[in-house]
């Protein structure tokens, strides 16, 4: 056998990937004590954390689970300390959802999750639950935390709901709808409203943005997609992949959250094909980052009759 198959073999091997999965890990934690990053972190979550109601864009019972934020020592170690919390809840999500870590920790959109100092984490931790678990109680759970941001989970939650059984649904809402509860008596009855018209006037428009500030004029005419997959799994990609191009507020470093359940090894190096417009677009190229949801969502309908597993090794 020659050398580089030898490699090539050694690298397929899940016991090297999860190794080099947590190189990986461990080099962003080292790094971010000496690199600038985590903007978002310090502009928008760290400030809402500690009472800033519009600062997040965020629901306010966003507060419950941001918790840390608030308590995480001195400034200039948020970010490093954010990172390792953020870094070993990716490794951890990737084990429980069974994709390949070593590619989810290359994609592109996890890089921005990490630069940014994002909190997408929840969402997926939600999502998980919700997904992967039976009991009522965690599910419920589950969609009080993936609701942490809506614009990302909305229709998932709902796409899979509606394949429960109605006394189902009923004892799954029980702790969402008593989570809702809690936040109009602490928040007021008017934040719902207040939010929506809020964040949609305030969430600043960034590059991040730009792809699908671009596609939700005609991706929102992909809603009804997700009900073709009978399969759970398959239909929570679906409704994650069609709400990426049908929102104006799913930004590209949101990709992470429906590559954690879809995640065939070209994904990898489609997720930085809009860098070959940055020369002659510069930041405005990653308005062109669509091409990797819609390229999944294509994909996964071509391969709608196949087993969840199937998909994870195509």
């Amino acid at each position: 056998m020659s050398l580089l198959r030898r490699i090539k073999a050694r690298l397929l091997l899940p016991q090297t990937q999860r190794i080099l999965a947590l190189e990986i890990a461990v080099l962003w934690v080292a790094f971010s004590f000496f690199l600038p990053g985590g903007d978002d972190l310090y502009r928008y979550y760290r400030p809402f954390q500690q009472g800033c109601a519009t600062c997040g864009f965020v629901p306010p019972f966003a507060r419950w689970f941001l918790w840390l934020l608030a308590v995480l020592p001195a400034f200039q170690f948020t970010w490093p300390l954010w990172t390792l919390i953020w870094v070993t809840a990716w490794l951890f999500l990737a084990r429980w959802t069974r994709v390949n870590p070593l590619l989810l920790m290359l994609c592109f959109p996890l890089w921005g999750q990490l630069w940014l100092g994002q909190v997408d984490w929840l969402v997926a931790c939600g999502l998980a639950l919700f997904l992967l678990t039976k009991h009522p109680a965690l599910r419920g759970f589950g969609i009080l935390l993936a609701m942490v941001k809506p614009q990302l989970s909305a229709l998932a939650i709902l796409a899979l709901l509606l394949q429960e059984k109605p006394q189902n649904i009923a004892r799954i809402l029980i702790l969402p709808f008593a989570g809702f509860l809690l936040s109009l008596w602490l928040y007021g009855i008017r934040w719902p409203l207040e939010w929506l018209t809020g964040s949609s006037a305030a969430v600043p428009i960034h590059e991040w943005r730009l792809a699908g500030l671009d596609t939700w004029r005609f991706g929102i005419f992909f809603i009804w997609l997700p009900f073709l997959f009978r399969d759970p799994r398959q239909r929570l990609a679906a409704s994650l992949l069609v709400s990426s191009v049908a929102t104006p507020f799913f930004g590209v470093y949101s990709y992470v959250i429906f590559l954690l359940f879809i995640l065939p090894w070209w994904a990898v190096p489609l997720s930085y094909a809009w860098t070959l417009a940055y020369f002659w677009l510069s930041e405005n190229a990653m308005r062109l980052a669509w091409v990797l949801p819609l390229a999944l969502l294509a994909w996964l309908i071509l391969h709608r009759e196949h087993t969840p597993r199937s998909l994870e090794t195509a």
